[in-house]
This record gives C-alpha cells, sequence and structure tokens, in this order.
C-alpha cells in the first residue's frame, strides 16, 4: 500500500466474514481504488513538487474561480479545516512559488481574494486532466441506471466511512 496506508489482506478475509464472496470483492475493489488514489496524489505532489494540503488548496481554489466564485483565505481555511495562521503560511507559500496572487477584494475592503495565476492553472491541467479524462469515459462507459447504482454505492460508502458529526456522535 502506498503511503504507510494499513489495510487487510484479501487472502486472510482478516475484515470479513466468510460466505459473501461478492461483498467482499467489491470491497477489496474499494481498496484498490483507494490505494490507486494514493498513489497518484504521491505522483501530484512530486510532478507538482508541492504538498498535500498546497496542492488542495490551489485545486479548491481553481474550482472555486471556475465555479465564479471568489476565493478567500476564510473560505480556503474552511474548505481545509485548517487554522488562519496554517492559511496565512499556506497562502504565502503559494504566492512566493508564483501559484498564486492575493488581490483586493471587489466589495469589501477588509478581504483579499485568492487567485490562481495562469501557469498554476496550465500545471494543475497538464497533471491532472489526462486522469480527469480516462476518468470521465470509465463513468461513461456505464448506462444511466448503473451508474445511479454507483452513485448511490459510493454515497453509501462515503457516509459509512464518514459519517456526519450528528451520526458520529451518536
Amino acid at each position: 500500500m502506498a503511503d504507510g496506508t494499513i489495510e487487510s489482506s484479501s487472502a486472510g478475509r482478516y475484515w470479513y466474514a466468510e460466505g459473501d464472496d461478492q461483498t467482499v470483492a467489491l470491497l477489496e475493489a474499494v481498496r484498490r481504488h483507494r490505494a490507486a488514489e494514493a498513489e497518484m496524489r504521491r505522483r501530484l505532489r512530486v510532478d507538482m513538487d508541492m504538498g498535500d494540503t498546497d496542492a488542495a488548496a490551489l485545486r479548491w481554489i481553481v474550482a472555486e474561480e471556475r465555479a465564479g466564485r471568489l476565493p478567500t483565505s476564510a473560505g480556503l481555511a474552511r474548505e481545509l479545516g485548517i487554522t488562519t495562521a496554517a492559511t496565512v503560511k499556506l497562502v504565502a507559500r503559494l504566492v512566493a512559488s508564483a501559484d498564486l496572487v492575493r488581490e483586493p477584494h471587489p466589495t469589501d475592503r477588509r478581504i483579499l481574494s485568492l487567485r490562481a495565476l495562469p501557469e498554476a492553472h496550465e500545471r494543475l491541467h497538464r497533471t491532472l486532466g489526462p486522469m480527469h479524462e480516462r476518468m470521465r469515459r470509465v463513468a461513461e462507459s456505464f448506462d444511466p441506471a448503473e451508474q445511479r447504482v454507483l452513485i448511490r454505492f459510493l454515497d453509501l460508502l462515503a457516509e459509512a466511512i464518514a459519517p456526519p458529526l450528528e451520526q458520529a456522535d451518536s
């Protein structure tokens, strides 16, 4: 497994009861997906020469820009779940690496907005674009009914892994 993650072995079925081979096969496919995603994130760190948090910040800023929203440090802190001080350092690193600029907010002079520079957009597109295209083709290979089942499965799996806070407390 990448990055020192600990996963069960399918040979011993450590986590699963005997019997339901198809369910175990499905969950093992999820494990293979998670391992592939961890490897993709490792390659992204190497290719972009930045840490996970910096790459996540840049991806969020670009996504906000594409959605027509103005990214701010406060929004970035909320998105990443980091402190204001950590956000200040993160933004400073991205400014120093010429990936980002701070600009006056158009309506609130107390706030600085964040804007990814064209080179950062290009690096993200060059690094992630081919993978996103391959992922889109895989998703398109399923008919709408299959897509609905997959969406339901993945949403329920995400909730089982990280239930909403009100459910996690009970």
